[in-house]
């Protein structure tokens, strides 16, 4: 069938990236491949990454939920590297490449398509705000030499 949407999941090679994710055991070493050297990435390939990116994106704040039908169905167990970076870098280099590259037929489909990778990157790239430091305990004095005894008045 190909592709039938613009969506991350919306066509056959991330649909089939996504059973695969779901059947594996390693999904973190599944997920760096398909985002590793994004720049040598063939212009096929565009498709595993943007879905690998939406995987990784769906579980940071104000990422979207994954296709109920096409993506994976089991959640990204956590991971021992956060990989929002690599991800980010990856959809940075396919925004950076003429969009006509990639096969879509009109122009409003390209706008949409821009338009999702824009929001998946954002989420990608948006850090939760600093807290201040907590306040350090009260400091207490320590008693000396001095002080070692009751008070007079």
């Amino acid at each position: 069938m190909g592709t039938w949407g613009t969506g991350p999941f919306d066509n056959d090679l991330a649909a089939d990236y996504a059973l695969v994710l779901d059947r594996s055991g390693v999904p973190e070493v599944l997920l760096r491949h398909a985002l590793s050297e994004p720049g040598s990435t063939r212009i096929e390939n565009w498709e595993v990454t943007v879905a690998a990116a939406a995987v990784i994106a769906s579980s940071c704040p104000g990422g979207e939920p994954l296709h109920p039908v096409y993506g994976p169905h089991q959640p990204l167990p956590p991971l021992p590297h956060d990989p929002r970076d690599l991800a980010a870098a990856a959809l940075a280099t396919i925004l950076t490449r003429p969009p006509q590259s990639y096969g879509w037929v009109s122009e409003q489909l390209v706008t949409r398509w821009l338009s999702s990778l824009a929001q998946l990157h954002g989420v990608l790239t948006a850090r939760p705000p600093q807290l201040p430091p907590a306040p350090s305990p009260a400091c207490r004095p320590t008693q000396t030499a001095f002080d070692s005894g009751p008070r007079r008045r």
